[in-house]
């Protein structure tokens, strides 16, 4: 539609210059037949005449350069206003592509986390349960045992509640050794479940959602540099937010405790504490609630 506006205006355009053409040879050929048999004296008189209108001539040519500027500078204008616009849809279409990429890597190992919490399994050793007895039965029966198997997050469960218990037997040892010495028996599961989640809080870190030209933002200036550091960390924030959203009670507190140990003391811990990972961690399952004064208070509160 575009273009077949443009070829009708280049058309018109032809054709209003084809006929001043026309017209100003029109005009020469009569005044040149018109002139040629008259004395020079009075061809310099007669052509004396049109002095004023030769005047008017010019003026209307420097109108017509004038009103040509303006029509360029109009058009100018608008080409920088559509260059603009195109700059923003650009900015908007990188910015989207950007968060498509992000987002298929980010759900991709969040699914995968989920896939890890689910193929955890212990198998343990409990009393079996049998049916009561009948009134008339006397004789007491060996306790008999079954072996079950736990899946995913009561394995947890079950492993915190021993961790708890040796904290509490051992309250004058060294934790990080009470610790490394329980995780070991559980350290092919554990081990994977917190390089994945780590991971993943890695990735939203190291992401750019915004950028210093998206923002049209100066980095070299103090303010525009804080700026640029206060939405990618919103952006940030919301996508761990998602993460801890999936953490049951017993995955915060074995992250409570892991980040506590030289495991996650040195790397994991900083990116706890400055997403607010432990935001939902249940305070009364802890051995001694005093611990949580190991972290920063952001950890717990942003």
């Amino acid at each position: 539609m575009a273009l077949k506006k443009k070829e009708e205006k280049d058309t018109y355009i032809w054709v209003i210059g084809t006929l001043a053409t026309l017209i100003i040879i029109g005009f020469w050929f009569l005044t040149y037949f018109s002139l040629r048999n008259m004395p020079a004296e009075e061809r310099g008189t007669f052509g004396d005449m049109f002095g004023s209108v030769n005047a008017i001539f010019s003026g209307l040519a420097l109108a017509g350069i004038i009103f040509t500027i303006l029509l360029q500078r109009k058009e100018l204008i608008l080409q920088r206003n559509e260059l603009r616009e195109t700059r923003k849809e650009f900015k908007t279409q990188n910015f989207t592509l950007k968060l498509q990429r992000f987002e298929n890597t980010f759900f991709n190992l969040l699914s995968l986390h989920h896939q890890i919490v689910d193929a955890i399994d212990l198998e343990i050793s409990r009393e079996k349960r049998t049916s009561a007895r009948t009134l008339g039965q006397t004789i007491a029966s060996p306790t008999q045992y079954e072996s079950i198997t736990l899946k995913g997050r009561d394995v947890f469960k079950k492993k915190y509640e021993e961790l708890r218990q040796c904290i509490e037997k051992n309250i004058e040892s060294d934790f990080n050794s009470i610790y490394l010495e329980l995780y070991k028996e559980a350290q092919t599961d554990f081990g994977h479940y917190f390089r994945n989640l780590y991971r993943i809080i890695k990735l939203v870190k190291e992401t750019e959602f915004h950028s210093y030209p998206e923002l049209e933002l100066n980095p070299d200036n103090h303010y525009d540099n804080e700026s640029y550091h206060v939405e990618n960390y919103i952006t940030r924030y919301r996508y761990t937010s998602m993460i801890r959203a999936q953490l049951s009670d017993y995955e915060l507190l074995w992250i409570f405790y892991n980040c506590l140990s030289e495991n996650g003391e040195e790397k994991f811990k900083p990116l706890v504490e400055e997403f607010t990972l432990l935001k939902n961690l249940p305070w009364e399952m802890l051995h001694d609630p005093d611990w949580r004064d190991e972290y920063n208070s952001k950890a717990f509160d942003n």
